[in-house]
């Protein structure tokens, strides 16, 4: 190596590996004190990404985690109410075994039935009541959207609709009517789904049922005129109901949950809900059979004879039966999801533990290893500043050749 004065190579080498420790020193203090090996991408970047992604799927777990609990939670609701209904079932089961005992008076009978209207009452207000967040759970049901033609207090061809019911709707979606004068049938179609009925000269001061049974979609038409108003007038395209249209929104059929980080059919926990409903909105015939018998019975308790005593509690009790069957029925639905709910829960919980595992490996300090880092780094610092000290002063030696 050449003598010369105005390049110091060997104070440049020297500085070239104090900054490198300088560096190095600085990299282990900061995954020292913020506990990542990885700060910044430059630090590792395939490592950031990687890690970056894992995180995103822990997120998804853990959240789907709580999206679980939410639906055991929804379901609890939902199972409590339906044992509550149970119970009262239970009860009219009692109530329905002893009117058929024949040496109870009228108006022992009649007492019993008092009882069974406070219960059917209470059924639906129990199902009503029950919401998660503002979902119904067991009492979902259909409504009609009012900007169809045809809804309550319009009027037809000079008849009145009223009593629009559309809570046991098959479907929702736009129906049409079209009505044909040779037949006097109006037909009612969501384009799936199709119903008919035929239409009948309306007395003055009266009124007529349109069922579409099939369809679950009922209404009446009252006619408040002093004359009759004939089939065609009330079912004409201009003017009357041929023609209009009856939208009815569905209610929510379903509440959905997602299991998993990604979002795909087999992370998605589905509660079904349900109509238990027996006060004429409801959409099982299990259930409506029931408080159907219970309101004829209430209706007819003042002129019962015997028999008839008989017949409608002894009707009464293969209704209440059934009820029971599909409440029971739900109640093990529900509990077999909840089941399935805690199983998955359990393999979330121990995915997330296994993502963080994997994650912390890439990402996390190794604290062993950098205090380690550490050490190397604070002696290489203070040996290459004693040399860059020593090579600073290397050029003196040219003043020895001076002299």
């Amino acid at each position: 190596m050449s003598t010369v004065i105005n390049t110091n190579l060997a104070s440049l080498y020297a500085q070239n590996n104090l900054s490198n420790a300088q560096n190095n020193l600085a990299q282990s203090v900061q995954r020292l004190s913020s506990g990542l090996r990885i700060n910044n991408a430059k630090d590792d970047a395939a490592g950031l990404a990687i890690s970056q992604n894992m995180q995103a799927q822990i997120n998804g777990v853990d959240q789907s985690r709580r999206n679980l609990n939410d639906a055991v939670n929804l379901m609890q609701v939902a199972e409590t109410s339906l044992t509550t209904i149970q119970d009262m079932l239970l009860r009219i089961k009692q109530l329905a075994t002893q009117g058929y005992d024949g040496s109870q008076s009228t108006a022992q009978r009649t007492n019993l039935v008092d009882e069974l209207v406070q219960l059917n009452t209470e059924i639906n207000n129990t199902a009503i009541r029950s919401k998660f967040n503002g979902n119904s759970l067991i009492s979902n049901s259909n409504t009609i959207d009012t900007t169809g033609t045809i809804k309550n207090a319009t009027t037809f061809g000079g008849m009145t609709i009223s009593q629009m019911n559309v809570a046991g709707a098959v479907a929702g979606g736009t129906y049409n009517a079209t009505y044909d004068t040779a037949s006097n049938i109006l037909t009612l179609t969501n384009g799936t789904n199709v119903g008919s009925v035929t239409l009948v000269d309306t007395a003055a001061n009266s009124s007529q049922v349109i069922s579409f049974a099939n369809l679950g979609i009922s209404f009446l038409a009252t006619n408040n005129t002093g004359a009759s108003i004939d089939a065609d007038t009330l079912g004409a395209t201009a003017g009357g109901l041929g023609g209009d249209t009856l939208k009815v929104t569905a209610g929510t059929a379903a509440v959905t949950f997602q299991a998993g980080a990604d979002v795909q059919a087999e992370n998605l926990i589905t509660y079904t809900t349900m109509n238990v409903l027996t006060n004429g909105s409801g959409v099982d015939s299990q259930m409506q059979n029931l408080g159907t018998q219970i309101t004829a019975m209430a209706a007819g308790a003042a002129t019962y004879t015997s028999a008839q005593w008989a017949t409608a509690f002894n009707t009464l009790g293969g209704y209440v039966d059934t009820a029971n069957n599909y409440i029971s029925d739900k109640r093990s639905s529900i509990g077999a999801l909840t089941n399935r709910v805690g199983y998955i829960m359990t393999n979330l919980e121990s995915q997330s533990t296994n993502l963080k595992a994997s994650k912390s490996a890439i990402l996390d300090t190794d604290f062993a290893a950098e205090t380690a880092k550490l050490t190397k780094g604070q002696i290489m610092q203070q040996a290459a500043t004693a040399m860059l000290a020593q090579a600073n002063q290397m050029p003196n030696v040219v003043l020895s050749l001076l002299k």
